[in-house]
């Protein structure tokens, strides 16, 4: 292992640890196991949350992909104990892999060609014309937008009627880049510094509550570096600036929803003069 290698950070200004020797020992159950016992009606709650938030090699192997579609891989988890310690970051699952697409690059971040991907990797999911329209109870509902030229993002809407999604390596959380709790994908805040702008809405989607109707995998070709630890730098530069602007999480869904359509009104505004 390198020592001069620089730490990525995550959190709020907290240091990457070492995971600790107890981590390493603890697995998860082969996919096999959870397919069996999973039916159309199988609960998909955020109340799970911390399960993936507590292990450093389950946080780090799965991401917003992963969990979109409420799925979770052995075998990733199993890799990312030597990825991380070899390279400071895991392979994941990412859209269109399953399917035999290429490797993503900078031009496939469009709602186009990262909903094809996602789509063709489960021909089971659907998508919806808003975010009134209701899923089948088979299914429950999803979200998808895109930073052009430079990555995509998935939210889940959650049993328990909450929205919650997972930034790349970082933990769950039903916040958006704001820190205010995320009512309607479309109308959160998606901006997490420089290129790292989800500004592109690209829909709402039905996902299959049967594990068995859905997949995914990760490539062996898999580690881009330079896009990791590109989106680690935004993330991290932008959860210390709320730090110290003392931004804190915000509850009020009034008060959210109100602020929200200020902003698009602003913005509109803004660009029927330019």
């Amino acid at each position: 292992m390198n020592k001069s290698r620089k730490k990525i950070q995550y959190g709020k200004g907290k240091k990457k640890t070492k995971p600790k020797s107890y981590h390493r020992k603890q697995t998860i159950k082969h996919d096999k196991e959870r397919r069996k016992i999973s039916t159309n009606y199988t609960p998909v709650r955020a109340s799970n949350s911390p399960y993936y938030n507590a292990n450093p090699y389950m946080r780090e192997s799965h991401n917003c992909y992963t969990y979109f579609l409420d799925l979770r891989s052995k075998e990733a988890f199993e890799l990312c104990k030597d990825d991380l310690e070899k390279h400071n970051m895991c392979r994941r699952a990412q859209p269109g892999y399953l399917s035999g697409f290429d490797k993503l690059g900078d031009n496939d971040y469009t709602c186009p060609e990262i909903e094809k991907r996602t789509m063709k990797d489960n021909p089971s999911i659907y998508k919806l014309n808003s975010i009134k329209d209701k899923c089948d109870p088979r299914f429950y509902k999803g979200a998808m937008v895109t930073a052009p030229g430079r990555d995509y993002h998935y939210y889940r809407l959650n049993d328990e009627g909450i929205w919650t999604h997972k930034p790349g390596y970082k933990p769950i959380t039903k916040y958006d880049s704001n820190n205010r709790r995320i009512i309607d994908p479309e109308l959160a805040a998606r901006d997490y510094g420089g290129t790292l702008n989800y500004k592109n809405f690209c829909g709402y989607y039905c996902v299959p509550r049967n594990r068995n109707k859905k997949n995914m995998t990760h490539s062996n070709n898999w580690r881009n570096k330079k896009h990791y630890l590109k989106n680690v730098r935004n993330y991290e530069k932008h959860y210390n600036l709320l730090k110290k602007l003392n931004i804190k999480n915000n509850n009020n869904t009034r008060r959210i929803l109100g602020k929200r359509t200020v902003n698009i009104l602003q913005n509109n505004t803004t660009r029927k003069k330019s």
